[in-house]
């Protein structure tokens, strides 16, 4: 049986997965199987010559040692000769099954067994008292080494492992006789020992040598031959682009070219897209055959092909594939667990491959072959790079035509929607150019003005407002224009227009900028909220009274309850005394709901004006703290002030700043617990006077934390935000009031405690 030759070397890709370094490469791919060669074909002779040796070394100490030894050291000897007879058949039969570093190891043990029944005859054939016998034991043993270093030397290991066990004992056995000539021709086996060491590494480093050159011989000559054939069909799919400018025809060509150069039968090449989750898909572009007219691939095609040539299951081979972006191989498609049926009419597939194309890091494309006799590898997968950058060149191209596609399709779209927004929308929508003049006025700003687009258009758009915007609108259009602040471009608020019978009303503005071949245009977009703004008076009306109405009887509940507390544990049982504690405080919570809900109403209004003077802070603050004293009283805890500063001033209205700072307080006390305590800090900081109002709480989870920070730090004010549930309304009511007042909240972000931080500028002190 003739011996297969050595396994191809390894591609620079399967270097790099492997992390192995060039040497340790070298070794494996070429010199380990050159080595296995060499040594398996070397046994025969060496197996003759060992027993040939061995029958005359036991005839020639028949005489003078036992015969039991002589019997003992051959069974030793053949039978480590016997275990190296087996591997040997085995590796001429099925040495294929196995890697050339498995049969290299095996080789070795077997060796290194032999060694050792070598070395035992130092034991077992020494004879004492006859110093030509002993001589004769060291020239056999030193010739059975001599005969491994011919046979041996293309791996040094087990040459020298060989050499060391079967002369190393003898050394040990003559020196211990301590005769000077037992000690001489130890000595000398010992240097024989290191001259075999030498001879095999210069040996070894020859061979390695001539496998490298013959190798990069190889390497080179098969690196020309692919770089020719590959820019062929590189450049025949390039010339079919320019010619035809058809992206399908040149990426057919490349496909009909790659099943050449692979010896392939069937191929295709799909790209990659993304759905509106995320998910890829794949989408069939060029199918082709080896054979010029495959008739089963036309009918499949034409019949059986899934719609829009679209596969989107993801757990089949080209799932696989686009999932995790790697190179698929398959001999036995049919056997394989990856792979689902094929669809009905396809062409019968026996070996595949399927190889990701990227662009940068994103996959764009797959090429798939298939039926090569000879089946396909990872050396298929860095053999095409260069097709597969072409692939990515002309997926990149095809994108960008599709691109280029859907945007014209959606400009026109967009157009025609623009046009009919501007016909039929409900809002008014007038256009001016950087000067203030009318470009465009729809239908809407007709109903709402009472003016048709011919009697503005040209016009300057302050005519549609009242005094004192219509003689500033300008200069404030003139000022945006040098110093670029948007104002109120894009910021809905409330303003006020006139009619053309001269009639005010309030309507909501939103102003948009966009630029018209390099000048600025500006968009307003106009709705008469003249019916709103009577339906939230109507609303607030109604709130108001209602509030008042309910307060009225809860005010006369609250002072029954206090007298019907003083009496109460003297005359009412133990459980009523508990009942009017609780009805005593729900009342409060009632009173508290209720005058939030008029305060909230009060400052949704945009005409709400606040009285703000400078004062000083201590007096704010130690007064708001009095007012609270009750809830202080309901909670059994209490609120101190803490200051070393000179009664700093700042500009409030002293009014607001007490409920607005009475709102925290209610939170904070509410949070402490019985015999809790809140903290108020004084303290100046970088022109700003802060009050750090702060307790220790574990009521609040991380959640409820989380959703407090995110109410205080949303910058919507009240009047357009809302009351959402879960928001603590009396905090929404100081945050809105403070914003007025032009001062700052903060909830600072402790675990442990809840810290607000509300800060205002610092005015100057009176003197």
């Amino acid at each position: 049986m003739q011996d297969n030759p050595p396994p191809p070397p390894k591609t620079e890709f399967e270097n790099q997965v492997s992390g192995e370094s060039s040497p340790e490469l070298f070794q494996r791919q070429h010199l380990e199987p050159e080595q296995v060669r060499q040594l398996y074909q070397g046994f025969p002779l060496s197996l003759f010559s060992s027993i040939v040796v061995a029958l005359c070394l036991s005839a020639s100490q028949w005489k003078v040692i036992a015969h039991a030894d002589i019997i003992l050291w051959n069974l030793i000897l053949d039978s480590a000769l016997l275990a190296r007879l087996i591997l040997w058949l085995s590796w001429k039969n099925v040495h294929q099954l196995y890697s050339a570093r498995f049969w290299l190891n095996t080789f070795r043990l077997g060796t290194w067994l032999t060694g050792l029944a070598w070395g035992s005859a130092a034991f077992l054939l020494f004879a004492q008292d006859a110093s030509i016998y002993q001589a004769l034991l060291a020239f056999t043993l030193a010739g059975i080494a001599t005969g491994s270093v011919t046979s041996l030397t293309v791996d040094k290991y087990c040459s020298i492992g060989f050499v060391i066990l079967a002369i190393s004992p003898l050394c040990v056995v003559m020196l211990l006789h301590n005769s000077p000539t037992a000690i001489a021709m130890g000595s000398m086996s010992f240097m024989f020992i290191l001259f075999v060491i030498a001879g095999t590494a210069r040996t070894r480093n020859m061979m390695t040598d001539q496998l490298n050159k013959q190798f990069d011989l190889l390497r080179l000559s098969e690196a020309l031959d692919k770089k020719q054939r590959l820019e062929q069909i590189i450049n025949s799919a390039q010339s079919t682009f320019i010619q035809e400018n058809n992206v399908h025809a040149a990426l057919e060509s490349l496909l009909k070219n790659t099943l050449n150069l692979c010896d392939s039968k069937l191929g295709f090449i799909s790209q990659v897209h993304r759905d509106d989750q995320d998910q890829p898909f794949m989408q069939a572009l060029v199918f082709s055959s080896i054979k010029s007219n495959d008739l089963q691939l036309s009918l499949f095609r034409e019949k059986n092909l899934p719609s829009n040539g679209e596969y989107r299951n993801l757990g089949t081979m080209f799932g696989s594939i686009m999932l995790t972006g790697k190179p698929l191989i398959t001999s036995h498609l049919g056997r394989d667990l990856r792979a689902a049926a094929l669809p009905p009419g396809h062409p019968a597939i026996e070996s595949f491959i399927g190889i990701p194309v990227f662009n940068g890091k994103e996959q764009i494309a797959i090429l798939g072959l298939a039926n090569a006799p000879a089946g396909y590898s990872i050396d298929t997968v860095n053999y095409l790079e260069p097709i597969l950058k072409s692939i990515a060149q002309f997926i990149q191209t095809l994108s960008h035509q599709q691109q280029h596609e859907q945007d014209q399709a959606a400009l026109e779209a967009s157009n025609q929607q623009h046009q009919t927004i501007l016909n039929d929308i409900a809002d008014g929508i007038i256009i001016i150019d950087k000067f203030g003049i009318i470009q465009s006025f729809n239908h809407a700003a007709e109903t709402i003005f009472g003016y048709r687009a011919p009697q503005v258009i040209n016009k300057n758009v302050s005519m549609l407002m009242p005094e004192p915007y219509r003689s500033m609108h300008d200069s404030y259009l003139q000022n945006h224009l040098k110093t670029g602040k948007k104002n109120i471009l894009g910021i809905g608020r409330e303003v006020r227009g006139i009619r053309r019978n001269g009639q005010e009303f309030p309507m909501d503005l939103m102003v948009s900028r966009v630029y018209q071949q390099g000048e600025p245009v500006f968009i307003g977009i106009v709705r008469d909220i003249t019916e709103k703004k009577r339906i939230d008076d109507l609303r607030m009306q109604f709130i108001n009274a209602a509030t008042r109405e309910i307060l009225g009887p809860l005010h006369l509940i609250s002072e029954a309850i206090t007298l019907l507390r003083k009496r109460a544990s003297e005359e009412l049982p133990e459980h009523l005394v508990n009942l009017t504690e609780i009805v005593q405080s729900n009342n409060y919570q009632l009173q508290k709901l209720m005058g939030n809900l008029l305060e909230m109403q009060n400052l949704s209004r945009t005409d709400l004006t606040f009285n703000l003077s400078y004062q000083p802070a201590l007096p704010l603050i130690q007064a708001a703290v009095e007012q609270q004293q009750i809830f202080c009283d309901i909670y059994q805890n209490k609120a101190v002030i803490n200051h070393n500063l000179n009664n700093p001033m700042i500009n409030t209205d002293s009014r607001r700043f007490e409920q607005a700072v009475g709102h925290i307080l209610q939170f904070l006390l509410k949070a402490a617990g019985r015999d809790g305590l809140v903290e108020i800090n004084l303290i100046e900081e970088r022109g700003q006077v802060k009050f750090e109002m702060k307790c220790i709480s574990h009521k609040l989870d991380k959640a409820a934390r989380s959703e407090l920070q995110q109410q205080i730090e949303q910058k919507t004010s009240l009047h357009r935000a809302g009351y959402k549930e879960g928001v603590e309304l009396g905090l929404a009511i100081a945050k809105e009031i403070i914003q007025r007042m032009h001062g700052t909240i903060e909830l600072q972000p402790h675990m442990e405690t809840i810290n607000f931080e509300v800060g205002f500028p610092q005015a100057p002190q009176r003197y």
